[in-house]
């Protein structure tokens, strides 16, 4: 059996794991905010992460909140929105009316979800930083 002094490591751990991914994510949507072809050849599409809350595997708990045991990330999904049409006659990928289907990534999107994952990025870090001393006094308590 194992013990683990400071449970909330593991959640905050989990949660910078997710975030991490976040980010990869975005970063990816905003290189690609100028393709017109995906692999599949068609136009890229904006990608998002869906997250949910990891339980334990507690029998009897009438308590579902000390049962969380973190984050982790289910799927990475498209967005459903329409492309972007913009009159560029010069662009190779231009149809007869001169119209180009450009990603729906919207940059300020981007960076709105970009500094939410930071922001949630750093408070788990300082989550775990906190841990770290709390479990440090606790073995200086016991000397």
């Amino acid at each position: 059996m194992s013990f683990n002094l400071i449970p909330a490591m593991d959640i905050s751990s989990s949660a910078l794991d997710a975030e991490r991914q976040r980010m990869r994510v975005v970063a990816n949507n905003l290189a690609n905010i100028h393709s017109t072809k995906d692999a599949d050849g068609g136009v890229y599409k904006r990608r998002e992460l869906v997250f949910s809350a990891v339980f334990k595997d507690s029998l009897g708990s009438d308590n579902p909140i000390a049962d969380l045991n973190g984050v982790k990330v289910d799927d990475m999904v498209s967005d459903k929105s329409p492309p972007v049409r913009m009159y560029a006659p010069y662009h190779p990928d231009a149809d007869k009316e001169g119209m180009v289907s450009m990603p729906n990534v919207q940059p300020i999107k981007e960076m709105v979800d970009m500094i939410t994952a930071t922001r949630a990025y750093e408070a788990n870090l300082s989550v775990l930083k906190q841990s770290r001393d709390m479990a440090d006094n606790t073995i200086r308590l016991g000397k």
